[in-house]
C-alpha cells in the first residue's frame, strides 16, 4: 500500500518526532557592503586603544584616522554577517542530507549518523512522524538477518546487489514501511488506553532471554550476527513488544470493539441454558482449538489457565455451566466435567468466540488513517 505518508519513531521505539520542512537555499555572492564591514574589521587594532585617541578633542584640527573607531553599527553589521553565515551553512547542511535522503534513499553511515539527530521524517500517520532513522534501523536488521544465512557453499543466501536481490530489498522496504505504520497506530493507542511499559519490566524480560540464550556473552554474539543489535537495541525492542502487547490486551478487552463478540457469546450461552448440548454447540460455535473435541479441554490446573478462566472453572461444581467469562482470548463459556482426588485440577470444556482480532484491527487503523509517505522505495 502505498498511500501518501511521513514520520518521527523504533521512536523507533518500537523512535517518532519529524522535522519542520526544509527549503533550499541558493548561496549569492558577497555583498559589497559586507566586504567593506570585513575590511574595517580587520584593519582594526587588537588591542586596547587609549581613550584619547578615540574621543579626541573638540578643539583638535588633527585628521581622524580612517577605520581607527568602530561604531556600534558596525559591530551590529559584523554580528549580522557571522549569524547569516552560521544559519547559510546549517541551512545548506539540511539541504544536502535532505537530497540524500529522499531523492537518492542514502543509507551511508554518515547519514545514519545524521539521521539519528536530525529527525527527518520517512512517514506520517495521523500527524506521529516515523523517523528514518528508524526506518534505517529496521531495513539494516532485516538486511542483516538476510545476509547471515547461507548457502551450502557459505554464500550469502541473498545478493543484494544483483537485479533479483534489489526487487528483493525494495520489497523489505516497502514491508518496513507498513510495519511502522502500524507500530505508529500501536504507539497512538498507547495513549488511548494509557498503558505503558515500566524499566522493571524490561528488565525482566532481557534477563529472561539473556538466561534462554546462555549468557550476555552469547547473547551478545546472536544478536551482532544475526541482527547487528547492540544490548541498547534490544531494550528498545522489548519494550515495544512490550507496550504492543499490552494495546493488544486493551483492544481485545474493550466493550465498545467487542460488543459483536459478546452478543454472539451470549446467545449461545442461551442455547446451552435452554437445553442447547454443550459438546454440539461447541463443534459448530467455538474458536478454539478444542472445538473438533467438543470443547473438552481435559484436566487443568489453576496455574496453566489466565486468571479469570482459572478461577471461574474452579469455583464451578461437575455439570454445572459458567455465564461468559470475558479474558485477552475472548468470551469463554465454561463446563466443569469433574476434578481429580485432590480437587488441585479440574476437567472442563469450553465454547471461545474471540474478540477483535488484533492484528485485524491494526490494519483497519493504518487503512483508516491519514497517511502521508516521504520514502518510495526503489531499485
Amino acid at each position: 500500500m502505498e498511500k501518501d505518508k511521513k514520520p518521527a519513531g523504533r521512536a523507533s521505539a518500537r523512535r517518532s518526532t519529524g522535522p519542520s520542512k526544509v527549503r533550499r537555499t541558493h548561496s549569492k555572492g558577497v555583498d559589497p557592503a559586507v566586504s567593506a564591514v570585513a575590511a574595517d574589521l580587520a584593519a582594526t587594532p587588537s588591542h586596547s586603544t587609549p581613550k584619547s585617541s578615540v574621543m579626541p578633542s573638540l578643539a583638535s584640527d588633527s585628521p581622524k584616522p580612517a577605520g581607527a573607531v568602530k561604531t556600534p553599527l558596525a559591530n551590529h553589521r559584523g554580528w549580522w554577517v557571522i549569524g547569516g553565515t552560521v544559519v547559510g551553512l546549517v541551512a545548506l547542511f539540511l539541504v544536502v542530507f535532505a537530497v540524500l535522503i529522499y531523492k537518492y534513499q542514502s543509507d551511508s553511515r554518515i547519514v545514519q549518523i545524521v539521521s539519528e539527530i536530525v529527525p527527518y521524517p520517512a512517514e506520517q500517520v495521523n500527524g506521529h512522524f516515523a523517523s528514518y532513522s528508524d526506518y534505517l534501523f529496521e531495513v539494516d536488521s532485516v538486511k542483516h538477518y538476510y545476509l547471515s544465512q547461507t548457502t551450502a557453499s557459505g554464500k550469502p543466501a541473498v545478493d543484494f546487489t544483483t537485479a533479483t536481490g534489489k526487487q528483493q530489498l525494495k520489497q523489505l522496504q516497502t514491508e518496513v514501511l507498513t510495519e511502522l505504520q502500524q507500530d505508529s497506530i500501536v504507539t497512538q493507542l498507547s495513549h488511548k488506553y494509557k498503558v505503558s511499559v515500566s524499566n522493571k519490566e524490561v528488565q525482566s524480560q532481557v534477563s529472561q532471554i539473556t538466561k534462554s540464550a546462555g549468557g550476555q556473552a552469547k547473547l551478545v554474539d546472536v544478536l551482532n550476527k544475526y541482527y547487528g543489535w547492540s544490548i541498547s537495541d534490544l531494550d528498545k525492542k522489548v519494550r515495544f513488544q512490550l507496550l504492543e502487547q499490552k494495546v493488544s490486551t486493551a483492544v481485545q478487552s474493550d466493550p465498545a470493539l467487542n460488543a459483536q463478540a459478546k452478543s454472539k457469546a451470549q446467545g449461545i450461552l442461551n442455547q446451552v441454558k435452554a437445553g442447547g448440548d454443550f459438546a454440539t454447540l461447541a463443534k459448530k460455535y467455538s474458536q478454539d482449538s478444542s472445538a473438533s473435541n467438543g470443547g473438552d479441554l481435559g484436566f487443568f490446573s489453576k496455574s496453566q489457565m489466565v486468571p479469570a478462566f482459572s478461577n471461574a472453572a474452579f469455583a464451578l461444581q461437575p455439570g454445572q455451566v459458567s455465564g461468559l467469562v470475558q479474558s485477552q482470548y475472548g468470551y469463554s463459556i465454561i463446563k466443569v466435567i469433574g476434578y481429580n482426588s485432590d480437587h488441585s485440577q479440574v476437567d472442563a470444556a469450553q465454547i471461545l468466540i474471540k474478540p477483535i482480532d488484533f492484528n485485524t484491527y491494526l490494519q483497519q487503523q493504518v487503512q483508516q488513517s491519514k497517511l502521508h509517505l516521504y520514502i518510495h522505495p526503489h531499485t
